[in-house]
């Protein structure tokens, strides 16, 4: 595969994992809070902060989609969301450590962690073969 179809493949596929995951997060704690373990033992008075993340989520989803349509136009972008996806990994460890967040919880952040690192080697590759 070469590596524009990489690229719009690989963005396409991170717009997908943010649109399921921000619409999966709306919904389940509606159904049980408990579910993923997101909030430790005590449920949240308000979703407030919560459903304002997950927008977010959704959103960087439509970035990244954008993103696939045209990589190179939208590489600072990517910076923008490697720091994102390496957050998103270091806040969920941090609460899997403090025993606030379920392992599943942990996989879901160890995910966006692989889409940073693929971001980063992506935007590499795209200066090296800009400055060549």
């Amino acid at each position: 595969m070469n590596r524009e179809m990489h690229q719009k493949v690989m963005y396409t596929i991170a717009a997908i994992w943010n649109w399921v995951l921000a619409i999966l997060f709306l919904v389940l704690p509606r159904i049980d809070i408990g579910y993923f373990g997101i909030s430790g033992n005590v449920v949240p008075p308000t979703f407030l902060w919560f459903d304002c993340f997950m927008g977010l989520v959704f959103a960087f989803g439509i970035g990244f989609y954008l993103v696939s349509l045209n990589p190179e136009k939208n590489r600072d972008l990517l910076l923008i969301a490697i720091f994102e996806k390496c957050w998103v990994f270091i806040i969920g460890l941090y609460y899997f450590i403090a025993g606030e967040a379920s392992v599943w919880v942990l996989a879901v952040v160890t995910g966006d962690l692989l889409f940073g690192l693929l971001f980063a080697e992506d935007v590499l590759a795209m200066r090296k073969s800009s400055s060549t």
